[in-house]
């Protein structure tokens, strides 16, 4: 499966890459089996705003707004 189109683009894919944690997120959402059930591709196909702290499945993380 090819990865998403617009992964370089995306706020939680540069923290999760820089801070080592991408592994599960990554692999699922955006290189795998679960990339058109991403929240975040979801909303960006819907042409509406995406929060730069919503995970894949959709849960906001507040760690990341620090």
């Amino acid at each position: 499966m090819q990865d998403y189109e617009f992964l370089d683009k995306c706020p939680i894919f540069a923290k999760f890459k820089i801070e080592d944690l991408k592994n599960y997120w990554i692999f699922m959402y955006c290189k795998g089996a679960k990339q058109n059930e991403c929240s975040r591709k979801v909303l960006r196909e819907q042409g509406k705003e995406i929060s730069q702290t919503m995970l894949s499945n959709g849960q906001l993380l507040e760690a990341l707004d620090k």
